[in-house]
């Protein structure tokens, strides 16, 4: 059946730490307080290198922002969206003294977005891959909802944004259970790196406890539809059972992350995927392949998963991030990055930050991810 992972977290307090926070999901209390940060840190085979490359590219951004709120140099909604989720990740919220403008100021551009478009996050409507930006968006509003809940802010339209968002994403599925360029409900019937977007963003809306409709049923045809995307190796395809361009299956951490989110990690299709990611997750930020985008979802299945295909991957894939980031506190162009690229340092910044904070993001085996 549906899920619901958060469990106990939702009392008063909870098991200490985190101040204020302690009516956030129990999976995303640890965040909260430096202490509990850096204690998962270790724990979970981090670095305080880690930490120091977090701060330097979460104070990086701020300098790179722009003056609408935004960043990156193109596609905005969903580079901003994937920075407020770097910034959340950290529990930067609107009150952090540090970065507490630059959060508000990136929340309030994709909420005058979603006003001026009537609930649809983009930043050209004629472009097809709005698809993508919707996903982003939502996800980081969703999160900023449930933080910003619980600290009593109100930011005017939040919650209108996040509860028109997830419903769109409800509302405007392919009939395949995966969803499509431009939110098309006919033709190709989607394919798996854009459906694991909606997944996440479907999550973090579950997460809010706000109303939606069909939320379950959405759910369970689209994790369909991704059982469907399923090679028999293991690994994940893009529109079929086969990946883009070339033999490694780039897609399979988004697969298996979806099924860890809303199944649990025993499931047979995250089970498999992991074994397919055990036997060929390669990264190396000097000779490549160093497809972030590969990672960003790898990272997250692996420490969900843990034992030793965490101990093994965290082995492979911290300190080689770790070196990719520049004096600034950017990461530069990764070597080998595979296909779909965006060659945008706010893009490469974010992906490695989300990374690098999969130690505290979330507790594996409370949260699933969100």
């Amino acid at each position: 059946g549906f899920r619901d992972d958060i469990g106990a977290g939702w009392g008063n307090g909870g098991d200490g730490g985190g101040g204020g926070f302690g009516r956030i999901p129990a999976a995303m209390r640890k965040r909260c307080s430096a202490a509990d940060r850096m204690r998962r840190l270790k724990q979970s085979g981090g670095t305080e290198a880690c930490e120091e490359a977090v701060m330097k590219a979460l104070r990086w951004f701020k300098t790179v922002q722009r003056r609408d709120g935004s960043w990156g140099g193109s596609h905005q909604v969903a580079q901003t969206g994937l920075v407020l989720l770097a910034y959340l990740g950290h529990c930067e919220t609107p009150l952090s003294e540090e970065f507490g403008e630059a959060v508000t100021n990136g929340m309030v551009y994709l909420i005058e977005n979603s006003v001026k478009n009537k609930g649809r996050l983009c930043t050209t409507r004629g472009d097809q891959h709005w698809v993508y930006e919707h996903g982003i968006a939502t996800y980081a509003l969703a999160e900023a909802y449930m933080f910003c809940r619980v600290l009593g802010l109100n930011i005017p339209n939040l919650k209108e944004s996040v509860q028109l968002g997830v419903q769109w994403i409800i509302d405007n599925q392919n009939p395949s259970g995966g969803w499509d360029y431009s939110f098309n409900e006919g033709g190709r019937g989607g394919d798996m790196s854009i459906t694991a977007w909606q997944l996440q963003a479907l999550k973090a809306g579950y997460h809010t406890r706000l109303t939606f409709r069909n939320m379950p049923q959405c759910i369970g045809r689209a994790l369909t539809y991704c059982e469907g995307r399923q090679n028999s190796n293991g690994g994940f395809g893009y529109t079929g059972t086969s990946p883009v361009g070339g033999g490694h299956f780039t897609l399979t951490g988004a697969g298996v992350l979806c099924f860890q989110q809303h199944k649990g990690t025993n499931h047979r299709a995250a089970r498999k995927g992991m074994d397919y990611i055990n036997r060929n997750a390669r990264m190396s930020y000097k000779g490549g392949p160093c497809n972030l985008y590969e990672h960003y979802y790898v990272s997250q299945a692996a420490i969900n998963h843990g034992g030793k295909s965490w101990l093994d991957y965290n082995d492979m894939f911290r300190d080689t991030l770790l070196s990719g980031q520049q004096g600034d506190g950017h990461f530069r162009a990764p070597p080998n990055p595979g296909p779909g690229n965006k060659n945008d340092p706010v893009y490469h910044t974010a992906l490695a930050t989300l990374m690098l904070e999969v130690y505290y993001r979330f507790l594996p085996g409370t949260g699933f991810g969100l």
